[in-house]
Order: C-alpha cells, then structure tokens, then sequence
C-alpha cells in the first residue's frame, strides 16, 4: 500500500520539510518522488517506469484538493483519462481505494501534483469563476472527472520548474512557494474557467465548437496550423471560425497559437538550454531570423539574451 504522508509542523520543525522517495520492485517497476511540505500545501514531482499493468492500494493521510499535471507520457494507452501535458483537478480523502497504472511501455511516465486544503481554495474562492461554483458543489471523492480536466499551458511547466529551483531557503523559501502555488493555480482556474460571452452572430453550438478548437490547438501548437484545417476539425467555416474566435477570445487564431508558441520557446531556452536555431525550427520557423523577431516582438528582448 502507498500512504500519502501528511506532515504536521512544531515549533521545531523549519518552515519547509523536504523528502525524496526511491521504490524498486523486482518486475522492474521503478519510482522516483520528490516532495516540499510548507505551509500546509504539499508539491511532489514523480517519475515512475512500469512494464506491466498493476494495482495499487493508495490511502491519503487527509482530505485535500489535488492538482494533478502529466508532464510526460509517452508511453500513454489510448484509454488514459488524462493525457501527456493535460491537468486534472480532483478531491481526495483519507479512504484507502485503488489505483490502476498501465504500463510506460519501457519509458518513463512523469508528473506534478499540487495538493492544497478546502481553507486554501476558500481563500481564494469567487462566484465570478466558474470553474470553482461547479468545484465547490462537487463532492466526489478520489475519482478525477473530465470536467475538470484541461491543457497545460507553457507558463504553468515554467512555474513547476521554478518551484522545483526555488532560490531561497527557510521561511522565504515558504513564502516564495506559496506565491507560485497560488499563481498556478489561479492559473488552472483561468483554464478551465472558459466563459462563454454572448457574441453577436454565434450560436451556443458554434460557441461550443470555438471552444473545442481552442482546447484542440492548446495540445497541438508545436504543430503546422492552418484556417482551413482547424475549421474543418470544428465542422465551423472558415469565417465563423476567424471572427467567432476574435470575439470569444479576444485574440486571433493566429495571435493565440504564436503566443503559447513564444512562451514554450521561452521555456525550451531557459529550462531545456536547447539553442535558438534548435528552438526555431522546433517551433516552425524557416529562417531562424523570423523567430528571433517574433520573440524580440513578444518579450521585448533577444533569445540569445534570454539567460542573462
């Protein structure tokens, strides 16, 4: 059985407990976790490999929210609720239930989670969003639900990683975590949220449509894009689709799709170190001069800047 760790602070205790976790079984499932406890939130980032379908008994230690990130997932089955670079949140409680792991297929399977309390969701909680009105109502427990299931954006891999680096230690190392915590999850808020406004000329269907290619391109933008491809995916022509996505998000097709691309250029020269003509190409560019306007243009200023 694998047993959530619930860490309880003295006045002894500093103000950020850290731990890390090695399991090895002989069928060759391998499992690597890495937690940070402060301030009553919990993040653990967890790299596993396994060869052959299991089930795990899992019991929490106490009843929390849990942010749930697939990083990587390679190795995914066409079955899994929740695929690489997508996010789930879901309640949890102290009940012990079983997990079901597929296999990596010989590769390795990693996320994040973010796990904070209903006091921590209450503080920030407003009737504006509507992402946490349907939360708040939800009282399924250890099951995560598609409803709350969105995309990773580049900026929330970027804040995982600078919480994983954080620069300081002690009770500003608390501080600075609790911050970015809360950045990232008003984040996923923000995600899931997905208001529909009453534009001029679209119907609740078309809206619905909009939306989907939204969440469609958000899991695709490293990849070629065209008006005619992404209409055609939504069964919207291309008009409706142009000015129906101005209006809802008041950005264009194009607009949104360069935008998540410079913020995952942005994260591939800072965290992977990859070189800008590297980066360039990953992210379609013909002429490595093309991008390196359109970064200057996004950020203000050059790739090769960046690090300093």
């Amino acid at each position: 059985m694998i047993r959530r760790c619930q860490v309880t602070r003295n006045a002894d205790q500093p103000p950020v407990q850290e731990k890390q976790l090695h399991i090895q079984d002989p069928s060759g499932f391998r499992i690597q976790l890495e937690e940070i406890s402060f301030n009553g939130l919990d993040l653990r980032w967890g790299s596993y490999v396994n060869h052959e379908p299991r089930v795990l008994s899992f019991r929490p230690d106490k009843k929390a929210i849990v942010s749930h990130f697939r990083i990587q997932d390679a190795g995914a089955a066409s079955t899994h609720a929740i695929r690489e670079k997508q996010f789930v949140v879901y309640r949890e409680s102290p009940e012990s239930h079983e997990l079901y792991i597929p296999p990596t297929n010989h590769k390795t399977r990693s996320f994040f989670e973010l796990i904070v309390t209903d006091d921590f969701f209450d503080h920030i909680f407003t009737e504006e969003s509507r992402f946490m009105e349907r939360f708040r109502q939800y009282h399924t427990f250890n099951i995560p639900s598609q409803e709350f299931t969105a995309q990773m954006l580049p900026a929330m891999h970027h804040i995982i990683n600078e919480m994983q680096h954080a620069p300081y230690s002690g009770a500003l190392k608390a501080t600075y975590l609790e911050t970015k915590a809360t950045e990232l999850f008003l984040m996923q808020v923000l995600q899931l949220d997905q208001p529909l406004p009453a534009a001029r000329g679209l119907s609740a269907a078309d809206m619905e449509r909009l939306h989907s290619i939204k969440h469609y391109i958000d899991a695709h933008y490293e990849q070629p894009l065209s008006i005619m491809e992404l209409a055609r995916t939504a069964g919207i022509n291309q008009m409706k689709l142009k000015n129906g996505f101005k209006a809802l998000f008041n950005n264009t097709v194009f607009g949104y799709i360069s935008g998540l691309r410079m913020q995952e250029a942005k994260r591939l020269l800072l965290e992977e170190k990859m070189y800008v003509n590297e980066v360039a190409d990953r992210m379609g560019y013909k002429y490595p001069h093309h991008f390196t306007a359109a970064f200057r243009k996004k950020f203000g200023l050059l790739p090769k800047d960046l690090r300093n």
